[in-house]
């Protein structure tokens, strides 16, 4: 088996077919990662992802309201998302340095 090709000598399929496999690498190296930690640490990171998405949806978007329709409600579950994610990867720079 030969040298692998320079991507500046590969043809456009080639270059597709190469960054198609990277990309699946890297998102297999990502999952692997995400899966190593603990349960309440994905749960921690998948809480924050969801409540994240939703406020900035509802204050990106105009169609969804705006900034002027998000709730203390929905800030107190962004906030305590917040905290659990820090407790559980002990991120509190007051406490750590």
């Amino acid at each position: 088996m030969g040298r692998p090709k320079n991507i500046e000598n590969m043809s456009s399929d080639e270059r597709i077919e190469h960054y198609n496999k990277k990309r699946e690498r890297e998102a297999c190296e990502r999952l692997e990662a995400f899966n190593a930690l603990s349960p309440d640490q994905r749960q921690a990171v998948k809480d924050l992802y969801d409540k994240l998405d939703s406020v900035l949806d509802t204050v990106l978007y105009p169609e969804n309201g705006g900034i002027k329709y998000v709730t203390a409600f929905d800030l107190q579950e962004l906030a305590d998302a917040n905290d659990t994610l820090r407790f559980n990867f002990n991120l509190d720079v007051r406490e750590n340095g």
